[in-house]
């Protein structure tokens, strides 16, 4: 019965299983897609995030409070510095350096940035919220981390070249972490998919016309999409809509069958990266695409890690490199034991004056005063930094700076740093505590990993801890799968169907508190019920100091008359567009009017190129909509346009005029 129970267990282990080399890989890629995020945003601190911006802090808040450091700091140089705090955790969180430091400090920093201006926010800002909280409670810096590295050096004392060639010795082994967190991920990316294709309801996904419908939105078009929108007639619609309301409707079996979940999970990657290219190529969407792709990440198995491993290995078999240094330096072994477990695909042999195979000419006097980097194959070699240079080459993600040790003139400022290096390494060796001259033998010293994952806590507070974890990660996961629930039509419409009236799927104010806390919004109703079906915009009306009237976007003369897309504004970002969609709405009169003023202010440089040293004497901002043609129609229907800042109280007029044909 025991033995039953626990085949049982078995089964439902890849729900909570991830490789630890997953963890190490998800977190460079993640930290990347922060940094990225927090780089994208820093010209618009003065405008956005401010407390003198165009839109007011008090603003950001609704009945259920958002938390945001940034309304305490409100400075424009207060805020600078909050970003360079987030620039910098970013790179600490990429390379794994005090990694769970870094990731607390990332997910407070960008959750009040976008907290901060939620007016700006979109489906991808609400995954990466999702996904700052619940990867804080998994261990991103296990593996290809600074932390991981300096824990490897500590445990496993290399004290010989033999030890060295070792690689069963000292190096990260893979190891299958269980975690309570990474079934929430699991559960986030199918309640992603699943409630964005329930709430796709409307007549244009049933009648397969919802991707040509999307292609008709010219603001929302990169220029891949507008290239193929001529392509995309009514079959290949109907081919595309149902078949992303199938692989949505599809994505919670892919990822929670526990049989075959390495098939399926793979199945699941190849063809939701799909997916999202499509997507990021067509529509402009921020960094949602991205984010999603990164996540997969996490589902790469352990099996499939040593598949890639072993290609890897097997292709640079036959190109080995031999690295020769002076072992009896204890400074430079320190530095080879670092290039060995950075290594990760075997490619360097390493080697002192003892070494008898094939070596270069003029071996012992180069060796004297120079690392050697050898190539048997092609009987060639590098010397000093060179050396150095290749050795980055040849390791994972060596090549970003690994170049710039070749490059003619700096490569000699280089030369010159290695030399002094290489002239005091004795007086560098004993102020870093290593031996100077020759290295002395100890016994392979090597920690109980148990106890370090203890980390010197009794058994009990061990486990408190672990339930403490798991309780707070339930309140959460409740809190979300509550807001899932209530805030999605599509799904009440669909229990409705089956019996089950709206009072089962009611927001519970607390669960919503939670869940709104961290903004981790789980409405994904993006193109949904139905697909835009008109084209809206902003264009600014701004009449200069020395009479000109011209857009201080683009420079030119305003066009009133036409939302085609060669003549739209295609620089702008997701922050402009999605201020322009929701400043036009009711409610919005004080973000308008600020926005007004900021256009006019004396100190504003944001269009200098534009507007030519010129002042902005006055603005006129307009709301251009158009409603797009049907499918196999050729009629062209009429912009409208309705002025936001009328200057007379009267209410603004609509206006009604023929487009540019």
């Amino acid at each position: 019965m025991k033995n039953y129970f626990l085949n049982i267990l078995n089964i439902f282990k890849p729900w909570f299983a991830v490789d630890s080399r997953a963890l190490g890989l998800y977190r460079i890629v993640f930290g990347l897609i922060c940094l990225a995020d927090i780089l994208r945003r820093w010209e618009f601190i003065d405008i956005f995030y401010t407390q003198g911006s165009i839109i007011k802090a008090s603003l950001t808040s609704s009945a259920y409070k958002n938390f945001t450091l940034l309304s305490t700091f409100t400075s424009s140089v207060e805020v600078h510095f909050f970003f360079i705090l987030g620039i910098l955790f970013s790179i600490l969180l990429i390379i794994g350096y005090k990694t769970k430091l870094s990731q607390i400090m990332c997910a407070i920093i960008i959750l009040s940035i976008h907290n901060r201006a939620i007016m700006l926010e979109n489906a991808g800002d609400f995954f990466m919220n999702c996904m700052l909280v619940w990867t804080i409670f998994l261990p991103l810096g296990i593996s290809y981390s600074v932390d991981s590295l300096k824990k490897s050096l500590n445990n496993f004392k290399e004290n010989s070249v033999e030890d060295l060639n070792n690689r069963d010795r000292g190096m990260n082994q893979s190891t299958t972490i269980y975690s309570f967190a990474f079934f929430c991920i699991l559960y986030q990316l199918s309640a992603i998919y699943f409630l964005a294709g329930r709430n796709k309801t409307g007549y244009d996904w049933s009648n397969g016309t919802a991707v040509y419908k999307m292609f008709q939105l010219d603001t929302f078009l990169t220029p891949v999409g507008y290239f193929l929108r001529d392509y995309v007639t009514l079959p290949i619609s109907q081919f595309f809509t149902y078949t992303t309301m199938g692989i949505q409707d599809l994505a919670p079996f892919l990822l929670f069958i526990p049989f075959y979940s390495r098939i399926l999970r793979c199945i699941f990657m190849f063809c939701y990266i799909m997916f999202h290219s499509i997507i990021r190529l067509a529509v402009k969407v921020g960094l949602f695409s991205y984010i999603m792709m990164s996540t997969y990440i996490l589902l790469i198995d352990r099996k499939t890690l040593d598949k890639i491993k072993l290609w890897f290995l097997n292709r640079y078999k036959k190109n080995q490199y031999i690295l020769f240094y002076d072992s009896d330096c204890g400074f430079c072994h320190y530095i080879v034991r670092i290039i060995k477990r950075l290594d990760i695909f075997s490619r360097l042999t390493f080697a002192d004056s003892t070494y008898k195979e094939k070596i270069p000419l003029d071996y012992k006097e180069l060796l004297i005063q120079s690392a050697i980097l050898y190539d048997p194959k092609k009987d060639k070699l590098w010397l000093k930094h060179e050396a150095f240079g290749k050795v980055l080459l040849l390791i994972p993600f060596g090549f970003i700076i690994g170049w710039i040790l070749f490059i003619p003139g700096i490569s000699k400022i280089f030369e010159y740093i290695y030399n002094l290096i290489a002239e005091n390494r004795s007086q560098i060796s004993a102020f870093f505590g290593q031996p100077a001259c020759g290295i002395k033998t100890k016994d392979n010293f090597e920690v109980d990993t148990q106890k370090i994952n203890i980390a010197g806590y009794s058994n009990i507070l061990f486990y408190t801890k672990k339930v403490f974890v798991c309780s707070l990660l339930l309140i959460i996961l409740r809190s979300s799968i509550n807001y899932g629930l209530s805030a999605n039509e599509g799904v009440n419409d669909l229990m409705e169907n089956y019996g089950y009236g709206k009072k089962y799927f009611k927001h519970k104010p607390t669960m919503k508190k939670i869940a709104y806390y961290p903004r981790m919004i789980q409405k994904w109703n993006m193109f949904a019920p139905t697909v835009l079906a008109s084209d809206k915009t902003i264009i600014v009306e701004a009449t200069l100091s020395n009479g000109d009237v011209i857009n201080p976007y683009t420079g030119d003369v305003p066009i009133l008359n036409s939302l085609e897309y060669p003549i739209l504004w295609h620089d702008h970002n997701q922050f402009w567009r999605k201020f322009f969609s929701r400043v036009v709405k009711k409610g919005r009169k004080n973000e308008l009017d600020r926005y007004v003023s900021w256009l006019k202010r004396y100190n504003n440089d944001y269009f200098k190129e534009k507007i030519d040293g010129h002042v902005i004497k006055s603005v006129k901002v307009w709301a251009l909509s158009q409603r797009n043609i049907n499918i196999n129609s050729k009629k062209v229907n009429k912009v409208t346009k309705r002025l936001l800042n009328p200057i007379s109280s009267k209410a603004p007029a609509k206006r009604t005029i023929k487009p540019i044909r």
